[in-house]
């Protein structure tokens, strides 16, 4: 396993941004357009992709949708709860922070990983991963949206609300990807080659907008907040992830894939919502940024956990 060559383009990226920011050779809203064509088009397009390319009976495993997205969804509450009782975050912030601190890069972090262990049988793990981050952010985006609808008007229509999530491309891409499965059409070459081309795309400019909004006067300053979810991100999430799965009684190939995608990075696309919606997007960025660095010790620590408990599981490839 060579994770550094997996992280070192992410900071490269984020880097490139950092330094574009700092030397002003781009406008100000350079980030603001970058996100905004994310979260239209890229994130969309991929979650779209990477659900819609699976057949539906695959995407049912219910043991795993359970120790992996039952165990972060229950995390997410613990920090939402925590960070509005002990903090002066409002709804919105405290959102984007408390999944900052459990939903995964699996698609760029754990599916390489998982692929390169145990080839296409690590495949289909790590897409239901990605599925589980894709109801998660849209979970994120419906408290969002009614978040914003009743900041802009306490007498704004529920149905307008739930409408205006809806039509979210985020929210829609996902629901249109789970139908499409259905229907076991699959996509043809161009077709999936286009989508591929979208989905590689966003890795770059979210990467670049999230160095492009880093300021080191704000890591000194939420320095603890920082800390505090990128332990929680890294360690807690997938030690927790890890017990769930014992208990449950998963196969230990599903363990190690649950295991390794819950201590995954924290997902770009957490920072392109709280940018989109104006919910902390500092600190979001610089969140992923942690977590993207000290990723490459602590997953290697999780490998080694990993291997000593199922060493037959490492010999499938």
């Amino acid at each position: 396993m060579e994770l550094i060559s997996l992280i070192a383009p992410v900071f490269a990226v984020i880097l490139t941004g950092y330094v574009f920011s700092w030397t002003n050779l781009l406008g100000e809203d350079t980030s603001e357009a970058l996100v905004q064509f994310a979260v239209y088009v890229l994130i969309p397009a991929i979650m779209f992709y990477l659900i819609g390319q699976e057949e539906f009976e695959n995407l049912l495993n219910y043991g795993f949708y359970v120790s992996y997205g039952g165990t972060i969804l229950a995390l997410y509450a613990v920090l939402f709860i925590g960070l509005k009782a002990l903090t002066s975050f409002q709804v919105g912030s405290a959102t984007v922070l408390a999944f900052a601190g459990v939903a995964s890069n699996t698609a760029l972090v754990a599916l390489p990983i998982l692929h390169a262990i145990f080839g296409s049988k690590g495949a289909l793990p790590a897409v239901l991963a990605n599925l589980v981050v894709a109801i998660l952010l849209l979970i994120m985006t419906t408290i969002l949206e009614t978040s914003a609808g009743h900041k802009a008007s306490a007498k704004t229509p529920i149905y307008k609300i739930l409408l205006n999530v809806l039509k979210n491309p985020i929210i829609a891409a996902t629901l249109l990807g789970v139908l499409y499965s259905f229907t076991g059409i699959g996509f043809s070459d161009a077709v999936s080659d286009y989508l591929e081309l979208m989905s590689q795309a966003l890795a770059a400019v979210a990467l670049f907008a999230i160095g492009f909004t880093t300021s080191v006067r704000t890591i000194v300053q939420t320095g603890p907040m920082i800390l505090f979810l990128t332990v929680v991100k890294l360690l807690v999430v997938p030690g927790v992830v890890l017990l769930a799965g014992h208990l449950i009684g998963l196969d230990p190939l599903w363990i190690i894939a649950a295991t390794v995608s819950a201590a995954a990075p924290t997902a770009k696309s957490i920072f392109l919502l709280a940018k989109h919606y104006d919910q902390e997007p500092q600190l979001a960025a610089h969140i992923v940024s942690a977590t993207s660095f000290l990723a490459v010790g602590t997953l290697i620590l999780w490998l080694f956990v990993l291997h000593h408990l199922h060493p037959t599981a490492f010999q499938l490839n």
